[in-house]
Parts: C-alpha cells; sequence; structure tokens
C-alpha cells in the first residue's frame, strides 16, 4: 500500500477509468463484517484538529469529483452492492443527503441498527478498497470517512434510543492497533461504530488514537476501564500489539481488564487472539458489545 504522502498526492497520477472499472469487478460481491451527541474525551483534541485544519486544506488541495456510477461494485451488480453503491456516492458528495437517505429508510421501517451493519459498515469497507485500489486519492476518502462518521453521529441520540439503554458503570477504551496510522481515517470511523453499540447497552466509552503515545500509557495507569478493544488491520505488526497487551495487564488498575480484539485478521486466524494476549474476538460492532459484558462478567468472577 502507498504510503501516506503518497496517497496525499495520489490525485495527480490517476489511474485511467478503466482500471478503476476493472478494480470495482474484483469487489463487487463482497459483504464487510457486520462494527444527544457526547463528546468523548480522549478523541476530542483529533477531531477538532481534522474539522478546523486537516480537512479545510485537503478540500482546497483536493477538490472533489463526482463519483462515477461505472466504477461502483453495484453497476450489474447484487441489489445490496447497489445499495451500497448509491450511498457511497452521497457520502463522497453530500453528507445532508446521506443522512436524509437514512431517514427515507427509517420511515419504511428499518431500524438503525440494521442500517448501520448492512449499509453503513459495508460502504466504509468500499470506501476503504477504493483507496487501496488507488481509485480515489486519500483527501477524498478521508473527507468521505469523516462524514460518515458525522452521519453516524448525528444519529447517536436515536440509536441509543432503539435499545433497552440502561447505565451499567462500565467503561471502555476504543483503540486502533499500533500499525494503523496510515488507516487511521477507517478505523477511527469503526472506533466510532463500536462507541455508539456500547453506549446504547449504557457503557462509558473512550477513543485513543495512538497506542503508542505517552497519553496511552498514562490513560491505562490513571483510568479504571473494564475492557480494552483494539481495532487491528492486519498482522504484520501483532508484536506491537502483544506489547500493548502487556502494557494494559500490567499498568492497569482494574486486574480484571478484558482485552477484545476484532479486525478480519482474528476473524481468518482466531488463535492470534491468545498469542496476542487478548481475550476474546468481536466480529462486529452489535457482537462486540454483547461480548463485552459477557467478558466483565466472567472476568469479574474470576478474581
Amino acid at each position: 500500500m502507498a504510503g501516506l504522502r503518497e496517497r496525499m498526492f495520489a490525485g495527480a497520477s490517476r489511474k485511467p477509468n478503466e482500471r478503476r472499472w476493472s478494480a470495482a469487478v474484483a469487489f463487487r460481491g463482497t459483504r464487510a463484517a457486520r462494527p444527544k451527541r457526547e463528546e468523548l474525551p480522549h478523541d476530542a483534541p483529533l477531531r477538532r484538529t481534522i474539522e478546523a485544519d486537516v480537512i479545510p486544506r485537503l478540500v482546497l488541495a483536493h477538490p472533489l469529483a463526482p463519483l462515477r456510477r461505472d466504477v461502483l461494485p453495484g453497476h450489474g451488480g447484487s441489489p445490496d452492492s447497489d445499495r451500497i453503491a448509491r450511498f457511497a456516492e452521497l457520502i463522497l458528495t453530500d453528507q445532508d443527503a446521506a443522512c436524509a437517505h437514512i431517514e427515507v429508510l427509517r420511515a419504511r421501517g428499518a431500524r438503525l441498527e440494521t442500517i448501520y451493519l448492512d449499509l453503513v459498515v459495508p460502504t466504509a469497507s468500499y470506501l476503504r478498497y477504493l483507496w487501496d485500489a488507488d481509485l480515489y486519492d486519500f483527501a477524498e476518502i478521508t473527507l468521505a470517512l469523516w462524514r460518515l462518521q458525522q452521519v453516524v453521529r448525528s444519529f447517536g441520540t436515536a440509536f441509543r434510543s432503539e435499545g433497552n439503554r440502561r447505565e451499567t458503570g462500565l467503561r471502555a477504551l476504543l483503540v486502533p492497533g499500533p500499525n494503523a496510522k496510515h488507516e487511521l481515517p477507517y478505523m477511527m470511523f469503526g472506533l466510532v461504530m463500536v462507541g455508539e453499540f456500547l453506549r446504547r447497552d449504557g457503557w462509558d466509552t473512550w477513543i485513543e488514537p495512538d497506542p503508542t503515545s505517552r497519553n496511552f500509557a498514562e490513560i491505562i495507569r490513571s483510568q479504571w476501564f473494564d475492557v480494552v478493544e483494539f481495532l487491528v488491520s492486519g498482522d504484520n505488526r501483532l508484536d506491537l500489539l502483544a506489547s500493548n497487551i502487556r502494557l494494559v495487564r500490567r499498568q492497569s488498575p482494574n486486574p480484571a481488564v478484558g482485552v477484545i480484539l476484532s479486525g478480519q485478521v482474528f476473524v481468518e486466524n482466531p488463535e492470534l487472539v491468545l498469542l496476542a494476549g487478548g481475550d476474546i474476538i468481536a466480529i462486529d460492532a452489535c457482537q462486540g458489545a454483547r461480548q463485552a459484558q459477557k467478558l466483565v462478567g466472567l472476568l469479574s468472577a474470576k478474581t
């Protein structure tokens, strides 16, 4: 995968539209795995920086072009992929239109949980695919994923009202894997989605975007968390992940802190969870919230 600097200037060397179409065909038919607005204390500085500084500069440097429908995976594909294609087109150009589309689905009887798992999460996966395949540049995909975060946040109160929310007093720290800096926009979306499901179940959640920072170590030492969940992309630095997990277990004031690992690498290779030092796998955001509750009960019973 191209580095961050290369992706930021990838628009200058965009491949022909024919390559976009052939690459989109390879994506067709795949399905992503099923992840009052509350300010998250530790993602607030990052969010403010993105909104106030990064996003405006990216907009100026890379004005967005309309998405061509013939490069979408739904072109001649299944109904599901066509829905993802249409929503991707909206989120790449118009956040308000994307919100309006979700409202239409809700008016037709769809629950937000279903919309998130069957439409919003697969759309994020597709946006990531466009980036990985060098079909759209860093600025376009970063802006789209940032808009997708804002869409999810805007429905936060409505989403929590769909569940049987009760205050649990439980707290979760959500962290990207230590090798995820080049994919931070995608990983941040995933963490925001995980946080929405946990908050719906009565958890308090924090996001720390950099597990290699001193801030992460200080948070672990000074704050009580019932679980720490790492969202991991790939398996190229599982040694660093294992080091982070050892730090969590060694420094946390909670002797029964649970560690949840999520990411396709663990779905395909569940034995890596134990090798890295984790407790359980979260297949998606919904299952992860349920698994977190069960994990706390199991670990508390052992202490």
